[in-house]
């Protein structure tokens, strides 16, 4: 049976989740996208078009792009076709930042997309790793709380977050990576996704949530400035926070990892390797030719 590849309407919404949830370690940015934006939204950012490769009215395939960029997919087989689709249909002036997926499936939609030679200034191939909740091990935290941000606080994540992003690569340093920084610091604590660890009442660390669902968390703005390093508050901050979500009834956490030094303290709580991620920013916004 030949696949039928279309652009999903906003009836697709519920198959789609349901598609999307069953490849859950590697679909949260979609996902997250999904539930926050819907179908259909061309003013957010992150809202999204998402593509439908599809057999017998089932859904087999998806590539997707969002409205400031971004490439993603989640497609096993006949993803080179999705892509070829969404060139037709795109517009002429259509501006590509980047990508973020299943580190094959990227290189297959990078390919296909004609960007595989396009300059970047962030192309890493990070480890994915997932955890079961119920096998979480929680540090000892004796002289340590997990709390959310105070309006005190948010002078000093913004300065953490902007080195979080510079030291990253996820953005170049400069007053509009700072003033991105703010935007987003107040994001996050305004959806309760973001933490602060304090020791003996000095904050050392971060950790916040990407995505959150009912079933899964996505961890993401773990940071440590470098004076508080090599003392496990990063490890700690994360368990602390992903046992707050074990408590609300959360089964599993899924993150990518930057370095190998954050490799090992996630896996010293608990998360196991399970594939490799990919995130590509490209250096000068790419157009369709």
């Amino acid at each position: 049976m030949t696949a039928t590849i279309r652009e999903a309407t906003r009836g697709d919404t519920l198959p789609l989740e349901s598609f999307l949830k069953r490849r859950m370690e590697t679909s949260m940015f979609l996902r997250s996208n999904l539930r926050d934006y819907g179908i259909g939204n061309t003013e957010a950012p992150y809202a999204t078009r998402y593509f439908l490769s599809e057999k017998g009215g089932e859904i087999q395939g998806v590539g997707a792009i969002s409205n400031g960029g971004s490439l993603m997919m989640q497609a096993s087989e006949g993803l080179a076709e999705i892509c070829d689709f969404m060139q037709s249909v795109l517009p002429d002036d259509t501006v590509y930042s980047g990508m973020l997926g299943n580190s094959a499936q990227v290189e297959i939609m990078r390919e296909a997309f004609g960007l595989a030679n396009a300059p970047t200034t962030m192309d890493d191939v990070e480890p994915l790793f997932s955890l079961t909740l119920a096998k979480l091990i929680v540090p000892s935290s004796e002289g340590a709380i997990l709390r959310q941000p105070e309006q005190s606080d948010i002078a000093l994540l913004n300065e953490w977050g902007y080195d979080y992003l510079v030291e990253t690569g996820l953005r170049e340093a400069g007053a509009e990576t700072r003033e991105t920084v703010k935007d987003d610091v107040a994001r996050r604590i305004e959806s309760y996704k973001l933490r602060i660890l304090a020791y003996n009442g000095k904050p050392v660390a971060q950790t916040g949530f990407n995505a959150v669902f009912p079933d899964s968390v996505q961890i993401g703005g773990v940071y440590t400035p470098p004076e508080h390093r090599c003392n496990g508050y990063g490890r700690l901050a994360v368990a602390l926070h992903l046992n707050e979500a074990r408590a609300q009834g959360v089964k599993q956490a899924i993150l990518f990892s930057a370095n190998e030094y954050a490799s090992r303290a996630y896996r010293g709580i608990g998360f196991e390797q399970i594939g490799h991620y990919t995130l590509t920013i490209f250096a000068t916004p790419e157009t369709k030719e």
